[in-house]
């Protein structure tokens, strides 16, 4: 192989690796725990967890909210200082984007389960 093919030979590889590692994906089995007492504290975890999973929603929709915020007013402030119809049309409103991010709700919720006398089995899927 020359010294210029490398560094496209690496990129295949790379690339080829990446495509390999976006087709796994992870579910998890729960078997609850044998007793009542158990069952009741795998209750009180999917409560936590719904708790959590609304708190980011709220967090992701006051993070866009923001952002508009300070997109309009931005947007008027430089339509304000624009000495020219030019100048005008180069203001522009930002688009805002957030969302939850739950995957620390979710693993709170897998690790409290199993403390409750339950199992998790993860299985990945390729």
């Amino acid at each position: 192989m020359t010294q210029s093919n490398k560094p496209h030979r690496l990129f295949e590889v790379l690339l080829f690796t990446l495509l390999l590692a976006g087709c796994t994906t992870i579910r998890y089995e729960y078997f609850p725990p044998a007793t009542e007492q158990g069952r009741y504290c795998t209750m009180q975890c999917s409560a936590i967890k719904d708790n959590c999973e609304g708190n980011e929603i709220n967090r992701a929709n006051g993070e866009r909210f923001a952002c508009e915020q300070r997109s309009e007013y931005q947007y008027h402030d430089c339509l304000r200082h624009a000495r020219s119809d030019g100048e005008a049309k180069k203001c522009f409103r930002q688009g805002c984007f957030s969302s939850p991010n739950t995957w620390r709700c979710e693993e709170n919720y897998r690790q409290c389960f199993v403390g409750c006398g339950g199992i998790v089995h993860t299985i990945k899927e390729e």
